[in-house]
């Protein structure tokens, strides 16, 4: 017996790719990379300079909220509308103005839920399509009113992992310089080989060395020749930026809700701050070099997307 048009269940959402063009997926299949903090200070950083920027965290720990300093009060939803637009299709409804000109689509205990009320639904070869598309669908309503759209993934979590890189253009990849992240970044290649068959458009645009020491300039050295050899001799692959690691600036990043480039001017500008932080001179002068790392990776990225762009346009294959 033929299999009848009613038999499909819901029909497959309509993607306009040519509207996810600036869409960015920061992502690396292990953890501790430092996947949200990039995601936070990338999007805060050209939303200060002036670009309408929105964060989407598709993370069940919700840490999006906590870096941006408003977690646990009445704009954090702990993911309740990023779960009811992805497995029901309402309307993203993003936390305005966390900072000027930056939105955010929170996550938190209900994106937990995500992955269990999708998997129900992925029967058949049309369902899982349908499935894999719904962040894309519900992410192309909204993206007109923003420059950049920015989204910070899970670990190990594959479902939600794929539903983000079947919305994204760019992919971003933190990684540390240990082997388990270059397996992560392996796995995540097989991912995006996968999900290339819904999103035609998705692009690996680059790895970065995340929380590495200034003096590690040779064994960042040998993790790229690595990396390459690993993804076929792709010496393009890795980014020359790096953020350095620091965990007083980590630590008081998420005790203030302050980034780094933010930190610093409010240790200047708050006499208070200044005498309950110990050694603060020694942390503001961290904060402004870590806040430069991510000035100079941002910009990385912006420019290598850009020259994907125009190959893209040249080649004809850009939306």
């Amino acid at each position: 017996m033929s299999e009848s048009i009613a038999d499909w269940g819901e029909p497959e959402p309509a993607i306009n790719w040519s509207r996810l063009g600036h869409v960015y997926v920061v992502c690396n299949g292990k953890g501790g990379v430092g996947k949200t903090t990039t995601t936070a200070h990338v999007g805060a950083l050209v939303a200060s300079d002036g670009g309408r920027t929105l964060i989407v965290d598709l993370n069940g720990q919700g840490n999006i909220a906590e870096l941006m300093g408003f977690a646990y009060g009445d704009r954090d939803d702990n993911g309740r509308n990023l779960f009811s637009a992805v497995t029901a299709g309402a309307p993203l409804n993003p936390v305005r103005d966390v900072r000027p000109n930056l939105d955010v689509v929170p996550g938190g205990q209900f994106v937990r839920r995500i992955n269990a009320a999708l998997s129900a639904e992925m029967g058949n070869k049309h369902d899982a399509k349908r499935v894999l598309l719904s962040l894309a669908d519900v992410i192309q309503g909204i993206a007109g009113r923003y420059q950049l759209i920015i989204i910070d993934t899970p670990p190990e979590n594959p479902l939600l992992l794929q539903i983000a890189l079947c919305a994204s253009r760019f992919i971003i990849v933190p990684m540390k310089t240990d082997r388990m992240s270059r397996t992560g970044l392996r796995e995540l290649a097989g991912e995006v080989r996968g999900m290339r068959e819904h999103n035609p458009y998705l692009t690996l645009l680059g790895a970065f060395v995340f929380a590495s020491g200034t003096s590690s300039k040779t064994i960042r050295k040998d993790h790229s020749e690595e990396v390459a050899q690993d993804l076929g001799n792709n010496a393009k692959m890795m980014l020359d930026s790096f953020i350095r690691h620091s965990e007083g600036v980590a630590n008081q990043v998420l005790k203030y809700g302050l980034l780094a480039h933010e930190l610093e001017q409010e240790i200047e500008n708050n006499p208070a701050l200044l005498r309950r932080t110990a050694n603060a001179n020694a942390l503001t002068n961290t904060s402004i070099q870590v806040a430069k790392d991510f000035a100079k990776l941002a910009q990385e990225i912006f420019t290598r997307s850009a020259e994907r762009r125009n190959e893209m346009i040249e080649q004809g294959v850009w939306p």
